[in-house]
């Protein structure tokens, strides 16, 4: 990973304000926040524009929330750092069980802390489920030494998703070499963004370098599908054509994630949309084990 890379994402990787959800069960925990903070319902919270804004959404990593939070404490950087180290861990620890982000494995920071960072970091520490857990906030990411910083980013990088290999006998796609096993430099570009962007590259005769880093929502891409003369065919996947687009779509319809097929079964793909996820060219089988219990469609260019 690159220098450059790491400090665009040290900039980025905590959003400048605290945000913790909570459950009917953890209300009893709200007066520890004190007044310097706000208390959203979840269902509004959801639909401020400020925090459905792509550093949040990424960061806190929405998609993995549970269903059951009914409120929502945010907060400027320096509340949560003056609560009692008791406090801090049993919020952490709700964090931990309702699914938000910024929080890992203990076991991602082995032979990495040292002084003054273990004794910074000790009050983030928690356990839960029977393992240790380390909740990174604001504040304290912003004490950490800057090698520790590009140490942590690279293994939180590891546990997402590592690069693809570089084999010489996958098929490539002139328009996307440059992305394959890298990074972009910014939440938001996901699976869908780089699908079209190879399908409207592709059509446009050049690459379309803006679209790859757009965050693109599935309404979105369907709408890009059609203008592209993409079209849904009765075909399994096992049939497909080169520049074929496969869909996984859950039971209520709902598009989960496409995938560009390059040939001989070999995809141009994206997984998620944080920065830790890559660009990279894989093969159906990999997308089967990710994706295989959801429905699967194919799309041709008609």
């Amino acid at each position: 990973m690159s220098q450059g890379k790491l400090e665009k994402w040290e900039e980025s990787f905590i959003p400048e304000k605290d945000l913790f959800f909570i459950r009917e069960e953890d209300q009893d925990i709200l007066p520890e926040f004190g007044i310097n903070c706000l208390v959203f319902s979840y269902e509004e919270f959801m639909n401020h524009p400020t925090y459905t804004d792509i550093s949040f959404n990424s960061s806190y990593t929405y998609w993995t929330l549970s269903k059951d939070i009914k409120k929502v404490i945010v907060a400027p950087e320096n509340v949560f750092s003056t609560l009692k180290d008791s406090v801090k861990q049993r919020i952490l620890q709700i964090q931990q069980q309702v699914g938000r982000g910024l929080i890992f494995e203990a076991r991602h920071f082995e032979g990495i802390l040292r002084e003054p960072a273990t004794s910074l970091l000790a009050p983030y520490q928690f356990i839960s489920d029977n393992k240790v857990f380390y909740g990174l906030q604001r504040e304290v990411w912003n004490q950490l030494p800057k090698s520790l910083k590009s140490d942590i980013l690279n293994r939180i990088a590891l546990k997402y998703d590592e690069p693809g290999e570089k084999n010489p006998y996958k098929p490539t796609l002139s328009i996307a070499n440059t992305y394959v096993n890298t990074y972009p430099n910014a939440h938001g570009p996901n699976c869908f963004s780089s699908t079209l962007f190879c399908a409207s590259s592709l059509s446009a005769g050049m690459p379309l370098d803006w679209m790859i880093q757009e965050w693109v929502h599935p309404a979105t891409f369907k709408n890009g599908l059609e203008q592209l003369g993409y079209k849904e065919i009765p075909l399994a996947k096992d049939a497909l054509f080169p520049h074929d687009i496969l869909v996984w779509k859950n039971k209520e319809e709902r598009i989960l994630h496409a995938s560009f097929h390059i040939d001989q079964h070999y995809f141009f793909n994206k997984n998620g949309q944080t920065f830790f996820n890559p660009w990279k060219i894989i093969h159906v089988r990999e997308l089967d084990e990710e994706w295989g219990h959801y429905q699967v469609q194919v799309y041709r260019k008609a």
